[in-house]
């Protein structure tokens, strides 16, 4: 009767480890579809008031500050408008070899940068460049605090040998906006200079503004289809290090949400969308805040955001001019294109505490497609990598559950001798396991750092560009999202079961040999909506562990 009692407790403690697996699970693809790489941070929250506003779109920047101003959404006095002469649409249009720059006159502001190479979709009739700039947005230079929104300014244009140049005129300083575009590539420069017309010194505080709107579409992202990726665009701000990635839809959702800093080093700020990123790269300290600015008009159902950079320059000598300068990146989110640009750009990809596993294997996926002109294969190999690396690690593991089955039968007399004193039980079999040399922890080797390595391989998979679209073969055409019917996940539970029935189950009952067999399923499901190419990772590590496992128990079978 004791036995039952003790069959049914364990078999009830084995549900329950699988329970607390499946909630595991849950909780880590609920914490991935969120997006957020610096989890766990607090997010700054200070109340901030909301108007009506007009759409534009893009991100901030800024240089040297001295004053302890911060930001602050104040309507200024309308500046007196004249009509500049308007400049050909030719002129505001840039085509290099791998982006198309749209600039906005009535804005001052590039408003659009089309990716010439990247599509919307795999398809091959789509044409569709990716379009970064898809919300309304502008990025306009101011002399004094940031008012409550851009809008239509008195700009007057010229193109020069490398970008273009806007102009116009607030009080007794000149504003100068010069975009240098790259010929190649996606880094280019804003520089924003301020002229002093006046005939005597002026204070000025320079703010750079930048207006996004959030439409009101739904996002690809969901907690049931974590194999998705999610495209949903955030604000990207980093201070001396330390990450602020805020989903827009986050700051229409709570009003008062703001995301504010003082007198510190910005190391980049700008926007995501995933894959691609437009960011600023400021050169010094400056007053930061990004809040909530209002909801656009019928004609553009956007909740809009407003973010202001502010450094405070003192008094500036008549006819005497000072800039701010900005490195800018409008492209992909390639790791080794952000690293060059700018190391702290790697963070946007969010890999989080997993960099330090999931960069080298990324690098190692990308080192063996050269070889190989296929991410598939190149995962295959790589996978083939880590089980040979692993092995050691198996072996150990199989040898130490051979030994505990050929010495299970003196095992489980001891358990019978001294069942009614369990603590001497769990004594003598200490002491017994002590002699023989045997650790029944030495199983759970193989698996530990498998771990880590399939949830780095899940941020590589799902965030790197380089898989974005990547095709292996037959129906896998892009191996970033899941199998789109469900085959490898359907033959990855198949092996799953075969792996199961080798693997040794020393010490178990019936009963949780029964319950055990049931993982595979689990897994299996698991996997329905993981990317293709994690569960190709599994399917083939599984293959290996059924050969080295076939190898290894004909090794230990007379041990």
């Amino acid at each position: 009767m004791k036995t039952q009692e003790r069959d049914l407790n364990s078999t009830k403690g084995t549900f329950i480890a699988i329970a607390l697996c499946v909630a595991l699970y849950l909780g880590w693809n609920q914490y991935l579809t969120t997006k957020y790489p610096s989890f766990g941070q607090a997010k700054k929250t200070v109340p901030t008031e909301t108007t009506a506003s007009k759409p534009e779109q893009s991100a901030v920047s800024t240089s040297t500050p001295t004053a302890e101003t911060t930001p602050q959404l104040a309507t200024p006095a309308t500046p007196a408008v004249t009509a500049p002469t308007a400049m050909a649409s030719s002129d505001l249009s840039f085509d290099t070899k791998n982006v198309t720059f749209t600039f906005s006159q009535e804005l001052g502001s590039l408003t659009s940068a089309k990716l010439k190479d990247y599509r919307l979709t795999n398809e091959k009739s789509d044409q569709t460049f990716v379009e970064l700039f898809a919300r309304p947005g502008a990025i306009q230079g101011y002399a004094g605090q940031a008012p409550e929104r851009t809008g239509v300014l008195p700009f007057s244009g010229k193109k020069t040998s490398d970008g273009i140049k806007f102009s116009r005129t607030e009080g007794t300083w000149n504003i100068d906006q010069q975009w240098t575009l790259p010929t190649e590539g996606y880094a280019g420069k804003l520089t924003v200079t301020y002229t002093n017309t006046a005939t005597e010194a002026k204070p000025l505080v320079a703010t750079l503004l930048t207006e996004v709107g959030e439409p009101t579409e739904n996002t690809k992202s969901s907690f049931f289809a974590p194999g998705q990726p999610a495209e949903k665009p955030r604000f990207l701000t980093q201070t001396d290090g330390s990450d602020e990635f805020t989903n827009l839809e986050d700051f229409c959702k709570d009003q008062s949400m703001t995301v504010s800093f003082k007198d510190r080093k910005l190391d980049f700020f700008g926007f995501d969308t995933h894959y691609f990123a437009f960011a600023m790269v400021p050169q010094a300290k400056a007053n930061y805040r990004t809040a909530f600015s209002g909801r656009g008009s019928q004609t553009h159902p956007l909740c809009e955001i407003i973010t202001a950079a502010t450094s405070d320059f003192g008094m500036v000598a008549p006819a005497a001019s000072v800039a701010l300068t900005y490195d800018v990146w409008f492209g992909p989110k390639d790791v080794e294109l952000l690293t060059a640009f700018n190391p702290h750009l790697k963070t946007t990809l969010g890999l989080g505490w997993l960099d330090m596993i999931a960069h080298p294997l990324l690098l190692s996926i990308k080192g063996l497609y050269k070889f190989t002109g296929n991410y598939g294969i190149a995962i295959i190999l790589l996978t083939i990598l880590l089980k040979i690396l692993f092995f050691p690690l198996t072996k150990q593991a199989a040898h130490s559950a051979a030994r505990m089955k050929k010495l299970n039968p003196e095992m489980n007399k001891l358990k019978e001798r001294y069942k009614n004193d369990q603590q001497r039980m769990q004594m003598e079999l200490m002491k017994f396991m002590s002699t023989h040399k045997i650790n029944p922890m030495k199983g759970c080797l193989p698996i530990l750092p498998t771990i880590p390595v399939f949830f780095a391989l899940f941020r590589v998979l799902s965030a790197s560009i380089d898989l974005r679209h990547a095709p292996f073969y037959a129906w896998i055409t892009d191996l970033s999202v899941k199998d789109p019917y469900l085959i490898t996940p359907i033959i990855l539970t198949g092996f799953m079961f075969i792996q199961q029935k080798l693997t040794p189950m020393t010490g178990m009952d019936p009963t949780q040999e029964k319950v055990m067999m049931f993982m595979p399923i689990i897994f299996g499901v698991m996997m329905i909506t993981l990317p293709s190419g994690l569960v190709l990772y599994m399917l083939t590590n599984t293959l290996m562990s059924i050969g080295q496992q076939q190898y290894l128990n004909r090794k230990f079978a007379n041990i």
